[in-house]
């Protein structure tokens, strides 16, 4: 290796500048690419390597293997290639350090951040096992962080894949890896290394990271080696006093010796990390919905996990119509649907139409970004000349005069309206002026009426002397306004249109950092809410150039950002700084009332009920009629949260006065959906599915976007075949479940991280004796949630149905890793493990049914059946 030296030289189309560091297999160089004028790394197999087929074909691997998992967390490839006689692998630049590094300057790290840091890595790793590929060298110097925090998995060299496609790179027997980090069955050579090997490497970064130093000690690589087979790990609070016992349990954990003994994934282990650390929930809340669940920007909604399902079989019979458990009371999110307030119901428009004016921008390379929003964000220009909306033709006096009244009205705490109000009437005597559209986007915009905001965004869009601002601002308001109504899918390809056309536009990265950080919660991705934090900064960084009203809404975002970050991670900074940003937004626009409630959103989520009636009714004093459907919710949580606290507490008078706040929306608004949702719920809860299919129906009709309307559909349809079980009701059963499928079919279509509609779509069609098309959709679930028990033991009963009685096996097992005291889940392994011809191992799991439900009359069956 000491005789590489490329600095200076030119290799193929690279020019070698510096180098960046060198291991036993290549030389790493910083390079400038000529033909595209960019920096690379060029990693370089040196000369005395070249000749040596293995090590070509390793080196050639790596740039394969990682070239094929594209993923945010793994080093992009840009080319592999030979020049010279030199074989090379041309990758991006990274301007940071690898974690070895940092450990090294730094010591231990806090609990918190090595969750931060392995959820990116773990991300990386489940993205590739699922690739079929396994990494097999897992250590910090093949994670480099960047100087944001990012994570890149690096070095693929000695990957290999399940399927045996790379099996001829190392024969059995051979060690490959570095002896700190490897698994004890990559220690013996074993050729059966999967992905427990790398989550057992994963155990041992956890360690260092947290120690400062490794689970077994050793003189020499091969002492090392021994020493896990040999010994136990040393647990890490005997070096490391202050960590907690149930932390020391994930490590020992990731570090089992045998492989199905650690954890099933990355995430799972990250996971499990953050529960015994107590750093937010490792399980991601049921989302209420996207957007259209949310009241609007800035509401932060926690929701339950959808009923459980859970059925179990009798000996002889389909165990689909047996012992069906009745659903229990489920929690209303804190607030029922973003405001929208129309007079009319507004159709999904075709989308999109117009891309930016300067033709060099090419929306198609900036790709498509995960998105989810809420609600408003609005942005009113300056009159006259100014940074969003700048004149592009010449209005009359009159109509000039209409806007300066309007903007002052903006200034008063109930002049929302009035300026609305003015606006239209200056849009009568200049139609298709973008500047009077701009400001009639915004404006309904921050009255929460959706649909009049997306037409107007609409037709900002398609005037004809709209400059690309004002186009770029039509695609950011449409984005936020298709998705505060629940069609998360569209709303996903207007956001990167809007910044194609305008790259600066603050609200633009304001509003993609909403959609980002909704979409992270839903799934708790650690990697996808840094992504969202990263517009918030460019968005910070760009709002002191906006106009007055431009930095409220901008700020207005910011909050609901924040919250979101704060929902996650529990921590208390997050919320201080979510409520300092929506207070800075109702200083600089006192006549948005939404803001009000979307402060008073964050404010709930510390119980404090009254208080938040009485935030939501200063919000309904400034004409913000949709905040009487908020305070029904408060009474409902209220209930909610006193019959969890309780379960023989008296909830009437409490349900009482939510459905008469849930009336008096109707009285004030009868063609928002909020109102006939809240009723729906107090319906669904009472077990009146009739008369929730109706209320739900009625609320699609004001907003058939919904997600969150159509899974609720779903679930009455769902329950209401469900008690249609006798011989006369059988075509009743047929059709609601029909009807129920439809209803969660359409919410995936309009949000495809829907855990609630595509769990609760996974079990319909399992009572529709659909049952592969049902595993389909509970994997697809169990994808978005790993750590939900409940989906794990759907599965099993599909596969159950079915005879594939070890997959169901493995499914069962799977729940009860998440869920052990789920008794119902016991009792279904029990009947498989009966299948499976395993008597004995089924009588454990019946006694252990016992010992969680005494009254569990089929587990006392079971085992006078099998005597003793």
């Amino acid at each position: 290796m000491t005789e590489l030296n490329l600095i200076g030289t030119i290799l193929g189309r690279f020019e070698i500048i510096k180098e960046l560091g060198r291991g036993g297999m290549a030389v790493v160089y910083q390079a400038r690419q000529t033909d595209l004028d960019r920096i690379i790394a060029l990693k370089v197999l040196p000369p005395s390597l070249t000749h040596d087929a293995s090590y070509v074909a390793r080196f050639r691997q790596e740039a394969r293997n990682a070239a094929h998992l594209e993923h945010p967390h793994i080093m992009p490839i840009y080319e592999i290639g030979e020049a010279n006689g030199l074989h090379y692998i041309a990758m991006k630049y990274i301007t940071g350090q690898t974690l070895k590094d940092l450990v090294q300057a730094e010591g231990s790290f806090s609990v918190q951040r090595a969750a931060t840091i392995l959820a990116q890595v773990g991300d990386a790793l489940d993205h590739a096992h699922k690739q079929g590929i396994i990494h097999r060298d897992i250590k910090p110097s093949n994670m480099m962080v960047t100087e944001e925090g990012w994570v890149y998995l690096t070095d693929f060299g000695l990957a290999r894949g399940t399927g045996g496609t790379t099996a001829g790179l190392t024969m059995a027997g051979t060690v490959m890896g570095t002896p700190e980090y490897m698994s004890p069955e990559q220690a013996q050579g074993l050729p059966n290394v999967g992905p427990p090997t790398d989550i057992y490497a994963l155990g041992v970064v956890l360690y260092e990271l947290l120690t400062g130093t490794f689970p077994f000690k050793a003189d020499t690589p091969m002492g090392m080696l021994a020493a896990r087979l040999l010994q136990a790990p040393t647990p890490p609070r005997d070096i490391r006093g202050d960590l907690s016992s149930p932390v020391e349990d994930v490590v020992m954990r990731a570090l089992a010796r045998k492989p199905e003994s650690r954890f099933a994934s990355a995430a799972a282990m990250v996971a499990a990390l953050r529960v015994a650390a107590g750093i937010g929930s490792a399980e991601p809340p049921r989302p209420a919905t996207p957007m259209a669940g949310m009241p609007a920007i800035g509401a932060t909604i926690l929701t339950p996990s959808p009923p459980d399902r859970a059925v179990a079989p009798t000996p002889g019979s389909s165990p689909l119509y047996v012992r069906q458990a009745a659903p229990p009371h489920v929690v209303a999110p804190a607030s029922a649907l973003p405001p929208f307030p129309t007079a009319q119901t507004v159709q999904p428009n075709a989308l999109p139409r117009k891309g930016p004016n300067n033709l060099t921008v090419i929306f198609g390379a900036i790709g498509v970004l995960v998105l989810a929003c809420i609600g408003l964000l609005v942005v009113f220009a300056r009159s006259g000349p100014g940074p969003t909306t700048p004149p592009t033709a010449v209005v009359n006096a009159d109509v000039q005069a209409l806007l300066t009244k309007a903007d002052q009205a903006l200034q008063s705490e109930t002049g929302l309206a009035t300026a609305i109000s003015d606006y239209r009437k200056a849009l009568e005597l200049a139609p298709d002026d973008p500047q009077v559209l701009a400001k009639l986007a915004l404006s309904t915009n921050a009255s929460g009426d959706w649909a009049t905001a997306e037409g107007y965004a609409n037709q900002l869009i398609d005037a004809p002397t709209s400059s690309n601002r004002q186009v770029a601002l039509g695609y950011a308001l449409l984005a936020d306004n298709l998705a505060s109504q629940g069609d998360m899918t569209t709303a996903l390809t207007q956001i990167p249109q809007a910044l194609t056309n305008d790259e600066t536009l603050a609200l633009g990265h304001a509003i993609q950092s909403n959609l980002l950080a909704k979409r992270a919660v839903v799934i708790s991705s650690t990697a996808e809410m840094e992504t969202a934090l990263a517009s918030l900064d460019r968005a910070t960084d760009r709002v002191g150039d906006e106009a007055p009203l431009v930095q409220a809404l901008t700020h207005h975002a910011l909050g609901y950002t924040f919250a979101q970050q704060y929902q996650m991670s529990g921590n208390e900074d997050f919320f201080r700084q979510s409520e300092e940003q929506y207070q800075q937004a109702l200083k600089l626009l006192p006549s948005a009332g939404l803001f009000q409630a979307n402060l008073t959103y964050l404010q709930s989520l510390k119980k404090d009920y009254a208080k938040a009636r009485e935030g939501f009714t200063q919000a309904l004093n400034t004409g913000y009629t949709l905040a009487q459907a908020d305070i029904g919710w408060m009474y409902y949580d209220e209930a909610d949260a006193k019959a969890q606290a309780d379960p023989n507490a008296d909830t009437t008078q409490l349900k009482a006065d939510a459905e008469h706040a849930f009336d008096e929306a109707l009285t004030l608004n009868p063609n928002a959906p909020d109102g006939y949702f809240g009723k729906a719920r107090l319906r669904y809860d009472e077990q009146d599915y009739d008369g929730a299919i109706k209320l739900l129906n009625e609320a699609l009709t004001h907003n058939p976007r919904s997600p969150e309307l159509q899974s609720w559909l779903g679930e009455a349809y769902f329950w209401k075949g469900i008690y249609s079980t006798a011989l006369t009701d059988l075509n009743v059963k047929k059709d609601a479940l029909a009807q129920s499928a439809a209803a969660y079919l359409k919410a995936i279509e309009f949000n495809d991280r829907s855990i609630f509609a595509i769990s609760g779509l996974a079990w319909t069609l399992q009572h529709q004796e659909k049952y592969a098309e049902s595993v389909q959709r509970f994997d697809q679930a169990i994808a978005l949630s790993p750590q939900n028990a409940v989906n794990y033991n759907g599965k099993g009963w599909s596969l159950y149905n079915q005879g594939k009685y070890q997959d169901a096996e493995a499914a069962f097992r799977a729940s009860l890793e998440r869920d052990d005291r789920a008794a119902e889940t016991h009792y279904n392994l029990a009947q498989t493990l009966e299948k499976l011809g395993g008597a004995n191992e089924a009588k454990k799991e019946y006694q252990r049914v016992l010992a969680l439900d005494a009254n569990h009359s089929g587990a006392q069956a079971a085992l006078d059946r099998l005597g003793p």
